[in-house]
């Protein structure tokens, strides 16, 4: 199946993935304090710095299939990573290096939207099934065929310090 940039298709000319440079425009637009017409290139630099966390931040997703990565080195270079999830990841960085108070929500959207995309890519659209393996925390739950008998004879335990030896006897139950 081939993947095609979901938000900038214009921009994607050299291959399914948009150019980091729109892509940081379009985060810097979506933080809202910055006009993209006036990126100068201590920004655009800052802004590269930032892509390479997003990649190390996909590189380690549970999720992540597509293997290693490389950096950004320039601003013109795409990567094999969705175009919401770069946008979404720079986003959320540029907001945390500018202290702003919507960096929280940014964050959350983007490790929700990353999840998502990751987790759609591999599994599909299927339903979650998840299955309790040990039981739960009532006993009344676990399987009859695999409840275990608990010994519960009495423990014996000696200890020495500094030459007084002491025994205390116990019970499990």
């Amino acid at each position: 199946m081939a993947e095609y940039s979901v938000q900038k298709p214009f921009a994607a000319v050299r291959a399914s993935y948009s150019p980091l440079e729109n892509l940081i425009r379009s985060a810097l637009v979506r933080a809202g304090n910055f006009s993209p017409a006036r990126v100068d290139g201590e920004v655009m630099m800052m802004m590269l710095e930032l892509a390479n966390r997003v990649i190390e931040d996909v590189r380690r997703h549970p999720y992540w299939t597509g293997g290693d990565i490389n950096y950004y080195t320039h601003q013109s270079e795409s990567r094999s990573i969705p175009d919401l999830i770069m946008i979404d990841g720079l986003t959320a960085h540029y907001m945390i290096q500018q202290g702003s108070e919507k960096s929280a929500l940014a964050m959350r959207m983007y490790q929700s939207n990353t999840t998502d995309i990751f987790y759609e890519r591999s599994y599909g659209n299927a339903a979650l099934c998840i299955e309790i393996r040990d039981g739960g925390s009532n006993k009344s739950y676990k399987n009859t065929a695999t409840k275990t008998t608990v010994d519960t004879t009495n423990t014996t335990v000696t200890t020495k310090t500094v030459g007084n030896v002491s025994t205390v006897t116990s019970s499990k139950y």
